[in-house]
């Protein structure tokens, strides 16, 4: 029999963002947790842009568990501040527009901004940091983790599974969760790969590169394009008939000591065979020196690492969970990185899995039954990103085709991300995280929003034409003046936003606070019976609160830092350390007392009783 240092409740195979971030919970709350990471940190990854249903999400996993560290990921200012200076600023989505052998056109471009201060912007996440950061954070609250670690081998039986190591030996688990990505164990083990049921057909080639100038010194200037946030603090997408490139810079701002900037080519596969006879920078270099525009912006860009590349980027898994074992997303299915849809479907799906395991653990229960939860809105958001994705490469051959369809999204991020906002806001009222079980509740479950009905009909009613055009069925200006038809009949568009607009390209506008009031109001007081008191429920007054906050905290810290520097010239004793939030150790953690936090047997029993409800 193995001993007791070797037994754990829950056994996580994979120390990137996922797998670390589920360690933290369950270490939190007392749950003997292992943590096995293959590499060593810190270490190369991508996936590295958030959008603010990651970031909210992530907020909020902070507050349910109650794992503070989790929220220094939840804005960009405390990313860059308490994690690294290398964390890249994110204030929109900016899409410009390519035809082969032609600059860019200074209007055939468009952008989504991201939230503004005190609750964004968002991030570019240089992942070795982030990634090092979370793992350290779950040693903390007493996970045992190893790096450099390479699971071999898994044997289930009847009260558990031994985790078999190819140099640390074996370990006893009671259940297993698999976080390893594309590569991960268990689906090879448990022949669990099928061939992708999906539409998107891409596959990529990406690396991390310096000398790589600001796209706002190198396309149209800002009285020609007329957008609202510089390019080069956007995740940059450049868009042409069957594929784009992403620029995800992590040195847009001043404080920042980086000068990497991620770099990813993705290509319609059928559109874009493998060439034979070409390596993977060669294919790169080639399809960017297509489109003059991209080719000026990366002319001095140097590779630091090898260009890596597939054959194709789907991959599906034929179940998520099984008898004493889950699969996080990205070790069960991929799409596509358009749109960072990725992290945002992992952090909801640790929603829903943290509870479920931490209450497993308490009562000796790890039934199926009880996961499968977990497994139906993980495929059901990956069917949502094949139907978001597929159209997207479709309506990538015509500027103002993709000009309509990317409002489709707009709207999906809308109301995903305010369905997480109301989770918010209902803690902010109670800081009871019992509140947070209405995100497996209709209409918020899931990601973006693909449980809200008049959104799913307007995303049903935009792919299917996207597909009628692809097959000749539609001509392009039936096809645009559908989906603009289909905006305006979903009434879900806020009054504030002007996407019905064609000609203008950044309609939702910016989220700064007056703005952010507008929609507020109109979704409480304007918008129609389908959407008011569901979402936009209030959140005015505690938003100016945090507004206040979030100011009145950079004054200070201000006069902190200027303090310190002045204190520093003429003393050398001080007390800065001590005054460090000490870390909760293992030994010195007590148990959640159900008058602040539920157990989560009663918050399982709380979710049921919501699922219930008509």
């Amino acid at each position: 029999m193995l001993d007791t240092s070797r037994q754990f409740d829950i056994a996580i195979i994979g120390g990137g963002i996922g797998g670390s971030v589920l360690a933290c919970i369950l270490a939190r709350h007392n749950i003997r947790t292992l943590l096995v990471e293959g590499s060593a940190h810190p270490r190369f990854t991508i996936g590295e842009s958030t959008v603010p249903e990651t970031t909210f999400g992530l907020r909020n996993l902070a507050r349910r568990y109650d794992v503070p560290e989790l929220e220094n990921l939840s804005a960009h200012a405390l990313t860059r501040r308490n994690i690294s200076p290398s964390t890249g600023i994110k204030r929109s989505f900016s899409f410009v527009y390519h035809r082969e052998n032609e600059p860019t056109r200074p209007r055939e471009c468009n952008q989504f901004l991201t939230l503004a201060p005190p609750l964004g912007p968002d991030s570019h996440y240089f992942r070795q940091d982030i990634d090092a950061y979370l793992f350290h954070v779950a040693v903390s609250y007493g996970a045992t983790a190893y790096t450099q670690t390479m699971v071999d081998n898994l044997h289930f039986d009847d009260d558990g599974v031994d985790v078999v190591t190819r140099d640390k030996g074996s370990f006893r688990a009671k259940y297993v969760v698999d976080a390893g990505g594309m590569r991960a164990l268990l689906p090879q083990l448990l022949e669990l790969r099928q061939d992708p049921p999906y539409r998107t057909r891409t596959r990529a080639i990406f690396t991390h590169m310096v000398n790589v100038p600001q796209y706002d010194t190198i396309g149209p200037p800002r009285k020609e394009h007329k957008l609202l946030s510089p390019l080069s603090q956007s995740t940059l997408h450049h868009i042409f008939e069957g594929g784009w490139l992403w620029v995800i810079p992590f040195n847009n701002h001043e404080s920042s000591p980086s000068e990497l900037c991620s770099i990813g080519l993705n290509l319609d596969i059928d559109r874009y065979p493998k060439p034979e006879g070409m390596t993977a920078e060669e294919e790169f270099w080639h399809h960017v020196n297509r489109f003059p525009s991209v080719a000026e912006q990366l002319k001095a860009a140097v590779p630091v690492q090898p260009f890596v590349s597939g054959e194709r980027s789907q991959f599906s898994s034929r179940r998520v969970v099984g008898d004493r074992w889950c699969l996080l997303p990205h070790a069960s299915d991929f799409i596509d990185p358009l749109f960072s849809g990725g992290l945002v479907t992992t952090v909801m799906s640790l929603h829903a899995l943290g509870h479920r395991l931490i209450d497993a653990v308490r009562t000796d229960n790890f039934d199926t039954a009880n996961f499968l939860y977990v497994e139906e809105w993980t495929k059901r958001a990956f069917r949502y990103y094949d139907d978001l994705v597929s159209s997207s490469y479709i309506a990538f051959d015509d500027f103002e085709l993709w000009n309509a369809f990317h409002r489709v999204w707009t709207m999906g991020t809308c109301y995903g991300t305010n369905a997480i906002q109301e989770a918010a806001i209902a803690w902010e009222r109670t800081k009871d995280p019992a509140v947070f079980a209405r995100l497996e509740r209709a209409p918020y479950r899931g990601v973006q929003g693909i449980d809200f009905e008049p959104f799913e009909e307007l995303l049903n009613g935009a792919v299917a034409v996207m597909r009628r055009y692809r097959a000749g069925e539609m001509s392009r200006d039936r096809t645009i003046a559908t989906i603009y038809r289909l905006l305006r009949e979903s009434e879900i568009c806020p009054g504030s936003w002007n996407m019905l607009d064609p000609n203008d390209h950044t309609p939702a506008k910016t989220f700064t606070l007056l703005p952010n009031l507008r929609t507020i109001l109109w979704g409480k007081y304007r918008s129609p019976s389908h959407v008011r008191g569901t979402y936009f429920t209030g959140g005015a007054l505690i938003g100016v609160h945090e507004a206040w906050l979030h100011a009145s905290g950079e004054v200070r810290r201000s006069g902190r830092v200027t303090w310190e520097a002045m204190r520093d010239m003429f003393i050398s004793w001080n007390d800065d350390s001590f005054r460090r939030r000490t870390p909760r150790s293992a030994g010195s953690r007590a148990p959640l007392t159900p008058t602040k936090t539920p157990s989560p047997s009663e918050a399982s029993q709380e979710v049921r009783q919501l699922q219930s409800q008509p």
